[in-house]
């Protein structure tokens, strides 16, 4: 009898034992294979510091915005943009459409680039004298007509420009708008279509002039 109970005593001991191992080979087993998980991408993460929503133009966004055009040349608009409606032309004396505007200068008046871009092209039109045009941020040109035959040095295709730098000046060589007198013919495009310059440029509004009414109470005075 005392000898099977020894015998059960060997046999429990060696269970327990056994048990024992197994269940540390479980713990170590999970140990081991929680620290083998890769760790969370923090950068899929919205943490709330504005990092996946920001009112901060990206690179290619700035590359299509228009930037703020300053005026080309300080005047009087003396003809406006018509792209549909037909204006009478005094030097053709026949009605056509006007893709931009006239401003009224002296004769050698600078001409400055309205914005920073990129000189796309430098040529004489037999029609529209000398002309320059350069390529700005959100897919716009702008165009100078009627300009001095000798443009400023270092406009060239090619070349870099900033917004106030004078690229040439007023002239007489468009044979089509002879008959005004001396201004700059300013148009630009947006996405290749030309638009009202007006829309996009501050240009001063004209002054008021009184009317035959008020002249004649200010004379009965």
């Amino acid at each position: 009898m005392e000898e099977n109970n020894k015998k059960n005593t060997r046999i429990f001991y060696v269970t327990m034992a056994v048990v024992l191992a197994v269940v540390t080979i479980l713990i170590i087993a999970t140990v081991a294979a929680r620290r083998n998980v890769p760790a969370p991408d923090d950068s899929s993460i919205d943490t709330g510091s504005g990092n996946l929503n920001t009112d901060t133009p990206t690179i290619d966004e700035e590359e299509n915005l228009l930037p703020t055009f300053v005026l080309p040349v300080t005047g009087d608009i003396s003809i406006d943009f018509s792209d549909t409606v037909p204006v009478f032309s005094q030097t053709m004396n026949d009605y056509r459409t006007h893709l931009g505007v006239d401003i009224s200068a002296s004769l050698g008046s600078d001409v400055i680039a309205v914005a920073d871009g990129t000189v796309t092209n430098v040529w004489d039109d037999p029609f529209m004298g000398t002309c320059v045009s350069i390529e700005h941020s959100g897919n716009a040109v702008s165009i100078y007509k009627n300009l001095d035959p000798v443009v400023k040095d270092g406009i060239i295709i090619g070349a870099s420009v900033k917004s106030g730098d004078v690229i040439g000046a007023i002239g007489e060589s468009a044979m089509n708008e002879i008959a005004e007198e001396p201004h700059l013919h300013y148009e630009l495009k947006v996405d290749n279509k030309h638009v009202d310059p007006k829309l996009h440029l501050n240009f001063p509004k004209p002054e008021e002039k009184p009317s035959e009414d008020s002249s004649n109470t200010e004379s009965n005075k």
